[in-house]
C-alpha cells in the first residue's frame, strides 16, 4: 500500500512556482518508479479483462450516477474544505475518488484503491497555488493504477476539456496513452457529448450523464422549454409540501433582483410568476436548484420542509409557522415569523461553495463559468 499514497504537503519554505513544481515532479517520479516496479504482466491481463467487462455493461462505470453520488456524499466540509473549484468534490467523485479522511481521497475501484492527499500550504503565493492545483488535477487522473477504468477516462476527459477550454491554462502534463485500456469508442462518446454542448462549454462533458439537473444548463431549445419544464415539475412537488405545512416565505437575494433588472430587463422578477399551478416561492426554490429531500418533505424534529440540492447535496429547511401562531398577538406573531425567516433556507447561500448553481464549473485552474442560477434564469426568460 505504500506505493499508492502520494501527499504533497509540508512545504513552508517553498515560495516560488519553479521550486514547488520541481519538488512535486521529484515526488511524482519516485512514486511512479515504485508503482511500476510493483506491476506485473498479470496486471496487464487484468486491465484488458476489466476493460472488456466494462464495455459489455449497459452503463459504463464512470457514467453510473448512483455510484457517483455515493462517492460525492463522502466529501464533508470538515474533511475536504476550501479546495479550488477545479478539484472540487464534484470533479473528484466524477473521476472515481471518495473522501476517506482529512484531505485524503481514495479510488473506489477494487483493482485500484490508489490514495491521494490534496492539501495546500497557507504560505503559497497565488501563482504557486494555481500551479499546485494544476498538478493535483492531473493527479486525479494519473494516480489511478493502469488497471483502473477511471484512469483512462479521466485522462481523456481532461484532455478534451483542455482542448476545448477558452483559457490558455495547461492543466494536463505528460499524459501518457501507451497503457490506455479504455473500451473501444470511449473517445467518440466524449466527443459526441462535446458536440451536444453549448458554444462556451458550460457543463463539462463528463458530468452530463451523472446528474439530470445539468440539463437545465444545457438547454438548446430556443424557448427554454427544457429548463421551464424541469423547474415547473420541481416546483409542483415543493408546492404540495408548502400547502401541507404552511411554510414561511422565501426571500429574494438582492443579487438576483439586480441581475433580473440589469441583464434580463425584468425589474419585477416576473419570471418567477409564470406558473399557474404553484406559488412564487415554490418556483423560485426549484429554479435555484432545490428539490424535496424525500417524498413527504419531512424534516425530522424541525417544523418545515426538508430540501436538498441534487448537485452539491446540501440540505436546508423551509421553515413552517407553528399552528399556534394564529392565536398569538400580532406583535408576538411578527417576532416569531422574523425568527423563522432568519433560520430559513437561503436560495443561494445554503448551497455549498463549489455548487455549480452558485459557482458555475471550472474551466481550467484559474477560470470558471458564470453561476448556474444565471444560466437557468436566462433560460426561463426566453
Amino acid at each position: 500500500d505504500g506505493v499508492d499514497k502520494l501527499c504533497l504537503v509540508d512545504m513552508p519554505t517553498m515560495k516560488t512556482a519553479d521550486e514547488l513544481i520541481a519538488s512535486v515532479d521529484a515526488t511524482l517520479d519516485g512514486w511512479r518508479v515504485a508503482l511500476d516496479s510493483s506491476l506485473s504482466q498479470g496486471n496487464e491481463t487484468l486491465a484488458l479483462e476489466a476493460a472488456a467487462a466494462a464495455d459489455n455493461k449497459k452503463t459504463y462505470l464512470w457514467e453510473d450516477s448512483d455510484l457517483y453520488f455515493k462517492r460525492l456524499a463522502t466529501f464533508k466540509p470538515d474533511t475536504y474544505f476550501a479546495k479550488p473549484l477545479a478539484i472540487s468534490p464534484l470533479v473528484c467523485a466524477a473521476f472515481g475518488w471518495e473522501n476517506v479522511g482529512r484531505d485524503i481521497t481514495k479510488c473506489t475501484h477494487e483493482q485500484c484503491k490508489a490514495t491521494l492527499c490534496i492539501k495546500f500550504h497557507p504560505a503559497l503565493d497565488k501563482e504557486s497555488h494555481a500551479n499546485l492545483c494544476a498538478k493535483y488535477l492531473n493527479l486525479l487522473a494519473s494516480s489511478h493504477k493502469d488497471v483502473c477504468p477511471f484512469q483512462s477516462f479521466a485522462k481523456r476527459s481532461l484532455k478534451v476539456m483542455e482542448r476545448k477550454s477558452k483559457t490558455n491554462n495547461a492543466v494536463i502534463i505528460d499524459l501518457e496513452e501507451e497503457n490506455s485500456y479504455e473500451p473501444e469508442g470511449l473517445m467518440d462518446r466524449v466527443e459526441s457529448a462535446l458536440k451536444c454542448s453549448t458554444v462556451d462549454l458550460y457543463v463539462p462533458p463528463y458530468m452530463l450523464p451523472l446528474c439530470i439537473e445539468t440539463k437545465r444548463f444545457e438547454d438548446f431549445t430556443g424557448d427554454g422549454s427544457v429548463t421551464k419544464q424541469s423547474v415547473e415539475e420541481g416546483a409542483l412537488r415543493i408546492q404540495r409540501q408548502i400547502d401541507a405545512k404552511g411554510a414561511v416565505g422565501v426571500e429574494m437575494p438582492d443579487v438576483v433582483s439586480t441581475y433580473c433588472l440589469e441583464v434580463l430587463s425584468d425589474p419585477n422578477t416576473e419570471l418567477f410568476d409564470k406558473s399557474e399551478n404553484c406559488s412564487r416561492d415554490a418556483y423560485m426554490l426549484s429554479a435555484f436548484g432545490w428539490s424535496l429531500c424525500n417524498e413527504d418533505g419531512s424534516a425530522g424534529n424541525v417544523m418545515g420542509v426538508m430540501l436538498k440540492c441534487n448537485l452539491c447535496l446540501s440540505k436546508s429547511v423551509l421553515a413552517s409557522a407553528a399552528p399556534t401562531m394564529n392565536a398569538e398577538s400580532p406583535k408576538k406573531k411578527k417576532r416569531r415569523i422574523d425568527t423563522l425567516k432568519e433560520a430559513n433556507i437561503k436560495v443561494l447561500e445554503s448551497h455549498r461553495a463549489y455548487c455549480p448553481n452558485v459557482s458555475g464549473f471550472a474551466r481550467g485552474v484559474s477560470d470558471q463559468s458564470k453561476p448556474g442560477w444565471k444560466v437557468v434564469l436566462s433560460n426561463l426568460r426566453k
